[in-house]
C-alpha cells in the first residue's frame, strides 16, 4: 500500500508540472499571438486541464484494483493543482515583471479612466481609495496569487467532479 501511495503522490506531482508548464506556455503564447479571449483557446484550455486532473485520477483507480474513494480523487486533484499553480504563480509574476511590463501599468490606466467616468458623485477620498485598490489588485504578486488560487480552484471542482463520477 506504501508504494501505491508513493506512485499516486509522484503521479500528482508529474502532471502538476506538466499542467503548470502548460499554463505558463499558454500565458506566453496569448501574450505573443495576442489571443486571450479566443474562444477556441478557452475550450481547448479547459480540455487540458480536465484531462491533466482526470488521468493520474483515473490510473490511481486502476492501480488500485478499480477502488477509488472521493477522498482519493481530491487528494490526487489538489496535488495536481498545488504544484501547478506553484510554477504558474511564479511563472505570472516573472511574466509580468520581466517579459510583458506594458501589461499592469496599461490596464491600472484604463481602469483607472473607467473609475473616472463611473465616479461622477464619488466622493475624493474613496476615489483615491478606489484607484490604489487597482493598483494592489492589478501588482505582480497579486497576479501570481491570483493565478495560484486559480489552479487550485479548477484542480478541486475538476476532480471532485471525477471523484464523484469515478467513486465507488
Amino acid at each position: 500500500m506504501e508504494n501505491q501511495n508513493s506512485d499516486y503522490k509522484k503521479q500528482s506531482i508529474n502532471y502538476g508540472i506538466i499542467f503548470g508548464l502548460y499554463s505558463s506556455v499558454l500565458l506566453w503564447l496569448s501574450f505573443k499571438f495576442n489571443f486571450e479571449s479566443n474562444l477556441l483557446m478557452s475550450i481547448i484550455s479547459v480540455s487540458v486541464a480536465v484531462l491533466l486532473v482526470f488521468v493520474p485520477i483515473h490510473q490511481y483507480k486502476i492501480a488500485n484494483n478499480n477502488i477509488l474513494k472521493l477522498s482519493q480523487a481530491l487528494k490526487i486533484g489538489l496535488i495536481v493543482g498545488l504544484i501547478s499553480g506553484l510554477i504558474y504563480a511564479i511563472y505570472t509574476y516573472l511574466h509580468y515583471k520581466s517579459v510583458d511590463i506594458e501589461f499592469i501599468p496599461k490596464q491600472i490606466e484604463e481602469s483607472k479612466i473607467a473609475l473616472e467616468q463611473a465616479s461622477s458623485n464619488m466622493p475624493k477620498n474613496q476615489f483615491e481609495q478606489s484607484k490604489q485598490m487597482i493598483e494592489t489588485m492589478l501588482a505582480p504578486f497579486t497576479l501570481a496569487t491570483f493565478a495560484l488560487f486559480n489552479l487550485l480552484f479548477k484542480s478541486f471542482i475538476i476532480s471532485l467532479i471525477v471523484g464523484l463520477i469515478k467513486k465507488n
